[in-house]
């Protein structure tokens, strides 16, 4: 015997106990529950149900994206608990998205920013994709003077998932010097390397008995990876039993 469907209202009821503020795992949840909505209710149905839901009409279109997208759940242990970034990743062609979560460019931590720098390097200076020479300046966008990063980074990730979906490119202006470049692009490599570091070591922290981690003032695996490198190295060595084991 099939089960019935669920109603309007208690698709409202499910959305009301969600919250996009939460986990990866309760963002998803509010995502999954829209799309089966939109699976299951009328046209009329669900738009009334967007309008008694809290979310504006532009957070609920990337929820669904997001809850349209079967491959964010094979990869949510990566991802940041943010809707928007959330969204960009699902922005991503299947390859990027198995390069970021491989090379640790996509990690819980990371900002729409670092992201956004990332997919440009990998599109246009990576040579994975080049702009067709038939393509033309369509718009050119002038940002206020006084824009702060995190309006920078969300415009950003917005206007990166929305030329993603029709097709179009993206052309930034280097109004930065190559030196703050690379400077910006070295910060997001130590960030990425962080959390592969972290993802590394999560045995070898466990393994290591309470008197040594007491030895080199580590109380967490975060301290370990951010130590200096003779606590770190000293730690991994005396974990591992001797230095040629450890090399």
């Amino acid at each position: 015997m099939s089960t019935p469907s669920k109603t309007k209202t208690e698709f409202q009821s499910d959305l009301a106990q969600g919250s996009i503020n939460g986990s990866v795992d309760d963002i998803l949840r509010v995502c999954r529950v829209i799309r089966t909505a939109k699976g299951t209710l009328t046209p009329d149905e669900f738009k009334d149900l967007r309008k008694d839901s809290p979310y504006s009409e532009k957070v609920w279109s990337k929820l669904l994206q997001i809850g349209l997208d079967d491959r964010l759940e094979g990869v949510k242990d990566h991802l940041a608990p943010l809707y928007t970034t959330i969204h960009l990743i699902h922005c991503l062609t299947d390859e990027e998205l198995v390069l970021g979560t491989r090379d640790g460019h996509i990690h819980r931590e990371v900002t729409q920013g670092s992201l956004n720098r990332w997919i440009r390097h990998m599109r246009f200076h990576g040579g994975q994709e080049v702009i067709p020479e038939d393509f033309k300046t369509l718009v050119r966008v002038i940002a206020p003077p006084d824009l702060s990063e995190e309006v920078l980074e969300r415009f950003t990730g917005d206007l990166e998932g929305l030329v993603s979906r029709y097709g179009f490119r993206t052309q930034y202006e280097e109004d930065h010097s190559m030196v703050e470049v690379r400077q910006q692009r070295s910060q997001d490599r130590s960030q990425e390397l962080v959390s592969v570091l972290t993802k590394d070591l999560e045995s070898t922290w466990t393994e290591g008995e309470q008197d040594l981690k007491n030895l080199f003032s580590l109380n967490s695996l975060d301290d370990l990876v951010l130590a200096p490198m003779s606590s770190f190295t000293g730690f991994l060595n005396r974990v591992s039993g001797n230095r040629e084991k450890f090399w």
